[in-house]
């Protein structure tokens, strides 16, 4: 078994847990989502307190709802539907107004040697710039796709939507950000298959 075949199944074993009532399980699922939720959820919202109690919202509503996760879905797929569905009702009723990707956290791979890091975190910035003046439904794709590692299939079910769906709304955030992308003298080799 890979790594990532056993993260998801520990994950999907804490969610059991969870739903026997073992806070312990859900500990250890916070703190391993607690900072991607925040990540995901303040570039909806441009309020850092109330994106911090988003992340504590869908935590409570992982305990409440951990007995019904049947697995369908991966732990991080049903996760994050929940973190959107909670982040989308918290801003009902209002435009969705996004935070600039530029101040939303991120984590650090310290692995990596300062000159490139440096060079990683510019490019990181220009793309999150571009992205930023995406429509929400395409921006939404590219971030899950490409800040957290979500599939099509796996974006499908967090959008609830069709997988075309999301692979026309990705063809179509390409074909916007690839000139964007240029203009700013990224070739595609640079880009990591984003364009």
């Amino acid at each position: 078994m890979d790594s990532a075949s056993e993260r998801v199944a520990e994950e999907a074993a804490w969610i059991h847990r969870i739903g026997q009532g073992d806070k312990a399980a859900l500990q250890l699922l916070y703190q391993r989502y607690a900072p991607r939720i925040f990540r995901f959820v303040i570039r909806m919202m441009k309020d850092e307190a109330k994106a911090e109690e988003l992340v504590n919202d869908v935590m409570m509503e992982i305990w409440k709802s951990a007995a019904g996760f049947e697995g369908r879905s991966s732990p991080s797929t049903w996760i994050l539907g929940i973190a959107r569905f909670r982040t989308l009702n918290a801003v009902r009723g209002k435009k969705l107004d996004t935070v600039e990707l530029t101040q939303a956290p991120e984590a650090v791979d310290e692995a990596e040697d300062a000159s490139a890091a440096k060079s990683h975190e510019q490019l990181r910035a220009l793309l999150r710039q571009s992205i930023a003046r995406l429509s929400d439904e395409h921006r939404e794709v590219v971030e899950l796709t490409f800040f957290h590692d979500c599939s099509y299939k796996e974006i499908a079910e967090i959008l609830q939507c069709p997988e075309n769906t999301v692979k026309t709304r990705m063809y179509h955030a390409k074909a916007k950000l690839k000139p964007w992308l240029k203009n700013l003298g990224l070739a595609d080799a640079e880009l990591g298959g984003v364009t």
